[in-house]
């Protein structure tokens, strides 16, 4: 049998893989090697290795007592945090669109990803003058208001992992000092706003708040107004303003489920 590959993949196998989990999630339930083997009409020793490689990874479970498997708590999180980040951007946009065109700045939507920063969304203005910022675009949780908001929320673990190791410096004004670094953490909480001029890039500002459920107040993302520091400095209360107003329209109406 002839296989394609792409990028160093090979197809078939992807094939294989994309078949084998497609049916573990259809399913629900725990289903075993010859049964995986019958309805995928992927060889039966084939199955097995998938399987354990991805038992391995924590991607499945097998139960000790009839050996068969199933989908994993870890993969329904993830598949459960794809769907509430597609719903939120969906949510926002049209928020993000009036934020944008009423500052004309760059607006962003941000959540926290291992960790770093991921840029979910982002709406620009139609200026000469603007902060460039790509959806998927990482960053880190020291710099900047959006990536200081992402910590200040973050659980303690992760707080304390970043706070252990050294900080870059991106700019003269990048927070590299961990005891300075934890009382902007403490400011931030103690507000719900985070602001930042030069801090990752030299002649940018940004104000930030966190996005959270209605219900049981879990942080979810981070909103953010960002641009040339000439246009944000001094501007601070008003920005922060209009972020809450665009806060409570994408959550206000609707909550995220």
């Amino acid at each position: 049998m002839s296989h394609f590959y792409v990028g160093g993949f090979c197809m078939d196998a992807m094939g294989r893989l994309t078949r084998l989990m497609e049916l573990l999630m259809e399913d629900g339930g725990e289903l075993g090697i010859r049964e995986i083997a019958q309805r995928t009409s992927i060889p039966k020793s084939t199955v097995q290795r998938m399987l354990e490689a991805l038992e391995e990874c924590g991607w499945l479970v097998q139960d000790a007592r009839t050996q068969r498997y199933r989908v994993a708590l870890r993969l329904l999180l993830f598949a459960n945090e794809w769907r509430l980040h597609q719903e939120l951007v969906r949510q926002a946009q049209g928020v993000m669109l009036d934020l944008c065109r009423a500052t004309q700045q760059t607006v962003l939507l941000l959540v926290l990803e291992g960790q770093q920063g991921i840029c979910l969304n982002r709406v620009e203005p139609e200026r000469t003058i603007r902060l460039v910022a790509e959806t998927g675009k990482r960053f880190p949780l020291h710099a900047a208001a959006c990536g200081k908001v992402l910590l200040a929320y973050s659980p303690p673990d992760l707080q304390q992992r970043i706070l252990s190791t050294p900080l870059e410096a991106y700019t003269a004004r990048t927070i590299t000092d961990p005891c300075n670094l934890r009382e902007e953490i403490a400011r931030i909480r103690a507000c719900g706003l985070a602001y930042s001029v030069e801090e990752m890039t030299v002649g940018a500002a940004e104000a930030a708040i966190p996005l959270f459920f209605r219900k049981s107040d879990r942080f979810v993302a981070a909103l953010s107004i960002a641009g040339p520091s000439f246009d944000l400095e001094g501007r601070f209360e008003e920005f922060a303003r209009l972020l809450k107003d665009a806060r409570e329209k994408i959550l206000g109406t609707k909550e995220v489920e």
